[in-house]
């Protein structure tokens, strides 16, 4: 037995092509087939199956010497301890779930002032990149797009230059924005304050952004708005205490993170400040289904990471193979209304601007 299985590790593709009477190069196309190259199906299949028969093995290391590729991506994250954060695993979960089918890998890099990541481009160990972020700062992004390596911007914005092959896919803050402001106005919500910090993250950056210009759309209906944001640590529930003390007109409001939210809220129970009766309560969050402890939101508009993964895997693939019809892919949030009618997961937008000559 050991013996058979040895001689079947060793069967080349020279002995599939001898059994069934065709050329090496014939029985690499039924069993890798390359692009744009046609086959008869009776041939293709009666070869895979004397494959099958013969015990084959492909090579992986001949594979990628005859494609040319590696078979595996970069995933550059910005450290090594985001590698503990749950919305990046969900992300990276989705992208390692489409990847598979391709048979791709993906190979983790940091970022480093030694530029190691650069180095591994620079040896051809990956055939796309995706650069996974938070932070508003084209520079990582910028930098990996400059080698020429097709590449993908994840969880931000990122305007390509002209001559890049590169994209972004990143969740539709301004969507989620305009239809949580208007979700707040249809409940006669007219003073709106949102609750986040928008100072150094993409996505707050933007949804501050669009409230702005959803507030100056929204002007003649009577509608006013502010942004606060909130306190770090144990400051943050004075603070609120203090904004329902100081500020008690405001009537609708949109908190980024239920855990911020719940501090929000028992400040103001505390002052005799209730939900749905003294004013409404919209959450924006990271994690799908987590709420306040008593519910008292009118609904949470949640990320789809793995959707935001799944989607950049599509494009940095269009990217590699030049299939791609646009540089930028928007994922909706989901929106779970607390009365228990969720909103339907919506598909991913893509844009398609131009591409750049």
């Amino acid at each position: 037995m050991s013996r058979q299985h040895h001689q079947a590790r060793r069967t080349g593709r020279q002995d599939v092509a001898r059994a069934a009477g065709v050329s090496v190069t014939t029985v690499t196309h039924a069993l890798n087939p390359p692009p744009g190259v046609r086959m008869d199906p009776a041939t293709r299949d009666r070869v895979r199956r004397i494959a099958r028969e013969l015990g084959y093995r492909p090579s992986f290391v001949g594979r990628a010497l005859v494609a040319g590729r590696s078979f595996a991506v970069g995933l550059l994250q910005p450290t090594r301890a985001t590698l503990m954060y749950p919305f990046y695993q969900a992300i990276t979960l989705g992208l390692s779930e489409a990847m598979e089918s391709a048979d791709y890998l993906p190979l983790v890099l940091f970022r480093s002032a030694e530029g190691r990541h650069l180095r591994v481009i620079r040896q051809g160990r990956v055939d796309g990149m995706l650069v996974l972020q938070s932070e508003r700062d084209a520079a990582p992004i910028r930098e990996v797009a400059a080698t020429g390596l097709p590449t993908v911007a994840v969880n931000v914005h990122y305007e390509s230059l002209p001559g890049e092959a590169s994209g972004c896919v990143h969740s539709d803050h301004r969507r989620m924005l305009c239809e949580a402001v208007g979700e707040l106005v249809g409940l006669g919500c007219r003073r709106l304050l949102v609750f986040h910090d928008h100072r150094v993250h993409d996505a707050n950056a933007t949804l501050q952004e669009a409230f702005a210009a959803e507030v100056a759309r929204r002007v003649g209906e009577g509608i006013t708005g502010r942004t606060v944001v909130p306190a770090s640590g144990v400051a943050l529930a004075g603070q609120c205490r203090e904004l329902f003390l100081a500020e008690p007109g405001w009537d609708g409001v949109l908190v980024d993170g239920a855990r911020v939210a719940e501090v929000l809220v028992q400040a103001g129970l505390a002052l005799g400040r209730v939900p749905r009766r003294d004013y409404r309560l919209v959450v924006a969050e990271t994690d799908p289904g987590r709420t306040t402890s008593g519910r008292w939101e009118e609904s949470v508009y949640a990320h789809q990471p793995q959707e935001v993964g799944r989607s950049a895997w599509r494009l940095l693939s269009g990217l590699m193979d030049g299939s791609a019809s646009c540089r930028e892919v928007l994922v909706p949030y989901r929106r779970e209304a607390i009365d228990g009618q969720s909103g339907a997961e919506c598909a991913p937008q893509e844009r398609t601007d131009p591409w750049h000559a």
